[in-house]
């Protein structure tokens, strides 16, 4: 395990918050310069304020343009030695069938979630893999999600969709980049206690966040698993996991608001 990071270049995207924020401040704290995505310069201002070694670029992954330009104004400081990619969204609307119209998914949130969940992993690596690749090689570690990994009804159709892409496009991309140097690992965390649990329809309560993956334990992870000399496919499970069994001492009183269980 290298923990040299001083004075080494990490990307983060999705760095205005979330896991994001919390992978940023990580890496700044072991000292390497970083570079943090978002899509606004208001929602870095907060992370770039952790550290003078944590560098805010608006950025939106969805855009092939966006991302061309941003790496442009990295490489002039050097090649990044790490991209950590963690954006990532959800919508409130997850159901393909259902009595209520306003919880089908629309075709403008399953194109917003496959573009910012799936082509802006696709646009991220392909930015960063040539430069890291003339340079040596590199290393980059995307966030998927267990819903990519087995059935997850909770998180939605169009997110569940997106994560299984990702992690197979991680999966092929795995050997073809080997061959340049680059490291490819994946890490995908249960229920984690981000922003992203905003847009469930029914809000689980303190408890129930309290008893997630909290953004430190996902900045843990990923700081772990970009300091392996080799690749690294990772699977975080918090405390319970709904579509694995849930203990009677912490429910769900959400999933009701779900619809997904038989009404009584």
């Amino acid at each position: 395990m290298d923990n040299g990071w001083t004075g080494k270049i990490a990307i983060v995207t999705g760095g205005g918050g979330g896991m994001g924020q919390a992978a940023a401040k990580c890496f700044a704290r072991a000292g390497a310069n970083v570079f943090a995505l978002g899509r606004t310069l208001e929602s870095l201002k907060e992370t770039s304020g952790f550290s003078s070694r944590i560098i805010p670029l608006v950025c939106d992954v969805a855009c092939p343009d966006s991302v061309s330009s941003a790496l442009d104004s990295i490489l002039v400081k050097g090649v990044p030695d790490v991209l950590i990619h963690t954006a990532g969204i959800n919508t409130a609307d997850r159901f393909m069938a259902h009595k209520d119209p306003s919880k089908l998914a629309s075709h403008e949130s399953w194109k917003k979630v496959l573009d910012i969940n799936v082509l802006g992993v696709v646009n991220m690596v392909q930015a960063v893999s040539k430069p890291m690749a003339k340079a040596g090689g590199g290393k980059i570690v995307v966030v998927s999600s267990t819903a990519g990994h087995g059935f997850d009804s909770y998180a939605g159709v169009p997110y569940t969709a997106s994560k299984w892409a990702v992690h197979g496009i991680l999966s092929t991309v795995r050997t073809q980049l080997s061959a340049h140097g680059i490291v490819v690992s994946e890490y995908a965390p249960g229920e984690a206690n981000t922003p992203i649990i905003d847009q469930r329809p029914v809000q689980p309560k303190a408890e129930h966040r309290g008893a997630m993956i909290q953004t430190e334990d996902c900045a843990d992870a990923l700081f772990f698993i970009a300091s392996q000399s080799h690749s690294v496919s990772m699977i975080q499970l918090p405390i319970y996991q709904p579509f694995s069994g849930m203990p009677p001492e912490i429910p769900a009183p959400w999933l009701s608001g779900l619809d997904i269980r038989p009404k009584e």
